[in-house]
């Protein structure tokens, strides 16, 4: 009997390697959630002392006041180029992500952005977006600056989260998606 029990075990062991296999294989084909925004991506120059007057700030890190007001559609939704300003030097990081209610409307592109194809782009519209992108800081800098934007389903109002490392998160407000007034 318990050779008979040991042998079926088996079977059921050979059984879920394959299912195993082909999960993994389908979660790896999957975009990933998170993103790094590497020194190497960020702006050259450190941004303004005064960068907290023009902002709209939480905790360490800013956007340009009014980030949504001038968005561009497209058939995944509407984009904007929204450069972010983190204030700290390396070895600290900063995340920013997109709060879990808004995961399926709101998308992150900072940092080495991977397109559909699993090559690089700089296009939003042909990646699929980050919902947390965590900024390494440069060092020698008070601030660094990256380049990169968001991609938005819908016209509700949206916020993002930002964490220093060690901190609560901090909510950073961004507005309702408005579209980019016609000439």
């Amino acid at each position: 009997m318990f050779l008979v029990r040991q042998q079926h075990r088996l079977r059921l062991s050979l059984l879920a390697v394959p299912a195993a296999l082909a999960l993994a294989a389908g979660v790896a084909g999957a975009a990933p959630s998170a993103n790094v925004a590497t020194c190497d991506k960020a702006i050259i120059g450190s941004g303004s002392a005064d960068w907290r007057r023009e902002s709209v700030v939480a905790g360490p890190a800013g956007v340009r006041r009014n980030p949504l007001g001038q968005m561009t559609p497209s058939p995944q939704g509407l984009t904007t180029k929204m450069p972010i300003l983190v204030e700290g030097r390396a070895p600290e990081t900063v995340s920013v992500s997109v709060p879990l209610r808004l995961r399926n409307r709101v998308f992150l592109y900072y940092g080495r952005v991977i397109g559909r194809d699993g090559k690089p782009t700089t296009l939003f519209t042909e990646a699929r977006g980050y919902s947390e992108v965590e900024f390494e800081l440069c060092s020698g800098r008070p601030r660094t600056i990256w380049p990169g934007g968001v991609r938005i389903k819908g016209r509700a109002p949206v916020h993002l989260l930002v964490q220093a490392e060690g901190q609560k998160p901090i909510r950073l407000p961004l507005g309702r998606p408005r579209l980019l007034p016609t000439q």
